[in-house]
């Protein structure tokens, strides 16, 4: 049985554990490559909610501007293209060297026919969520951007598992991203980065005023959703916050898919 001292130790040891986690990213250095926006700004909120440090990159000055009112301020913003491979890494190496690097940059949902894909149009969106992320890791390997015992995060799509009719480009996209995380994750393995991707379901942001629908057009298709889901909901980029917090915390993920979609491919 054991005394009251030993109890006492045993409580004190789980506490200092507790308030070691919570402190774990406290003035840590993190980028958010499309933070500005959708998924990538919720991922930035909730990070400044652990106490980091952190810097959003977008390619619009005016989008960054917001974003940082939004976040009251207490994040930093870049002005950064990752289509532009040779500016970009030198906007890398004069922000870092970051604890933790996050990608979410993306410009557009590819859906719909491919007998009418625009495929010019298809091959921009590569460029930035695709390219974008290759343009990250190879700064990553060549250069100190990132420290030891970081983490580059990386993000693809539901589509990559299951891409369905309507999906086929899109589902390419976010496969080849799927492919990426383990390459990556080898190559960094000895600077001792861990990569990961999170892997988002159906999401509510910005993009999808991009896509044409209407708020009722778009209220339609998640309410729809909803109904075939687990969960019961479609999430929102708070939501999905939460994997990116996993992912940059997680000490012993590497190579990993972080699957948060509500249960759609159950």
């Amino acid at each position: 049985m054991f005394s009251s001292g030993h109890f006492l130790q045993s409580l004190w040891r789980k506490i200092v554990k507790m308030v070691k986690l919570m402190d774990k990213l406290l003035d840590k250095n993190i980028l958010v490559v499309g933070g500005s926006s959708g998924i990538g700004y919720g991922a930035a909120q909730i990070l400044l909610d652990q106490g980091a440090i952190v810097t959003i990159v977008s390619s619009s000055e005016g989008k960054v501007q917001s974003a940082i009112k939004r976040l009251s301020g207490k994040a930093k913003g870049a002005i950064g293209d990752v289509r532009d491979e040779a500016a970009f890494t030198r906007l890398l190496k004069s922000l870092g060297p970051f604890d933790h690097v996050i990608f979410s940059g993306v410009d557009k949902i590819i859906r719909g026919n491919i007998a009418d894909a625009d495929l010019e149009n298809a091959k921009y969106l590569f460029g930035v969520k695709f390219w974008g992320a290759v343009v990250v890791g190879k700064a990553a390997a060549k250069y100190d951007i990132i420290k030891p015992g970081g983490s580059l995060t990386l993000t693809s799509g539901a589509a990559a598992l299951r891409p369905g009719k309507g999906a086929a480009i899109g589902g390419a996209l976010n496969g080849g991203v799927v492919s990426l995380t383990q390459g990556l994750a080898s190559d960094l393995a000895h600077k001792g980065i861990r990569v990961n991707t999170v892997v988002p379901g159906l999401v509510k942001t910005e993009l999808w005023d991009k896509q044409g629908q209407t708020k009722e057009q778009q209220k339609q298709t998640f309410d729809s959703v909803s109904s075939g889901l687990p969960v019961g909901f479609v999430a929102s980029p708070d939501d999905i916050a939460e994997a990116y917090l996993y992912a940059v915390r997680a000490d012993y993920a590497c190579g990993s898919l972080i699957v948060i979609d509500g249960g759609s491919v159950m």
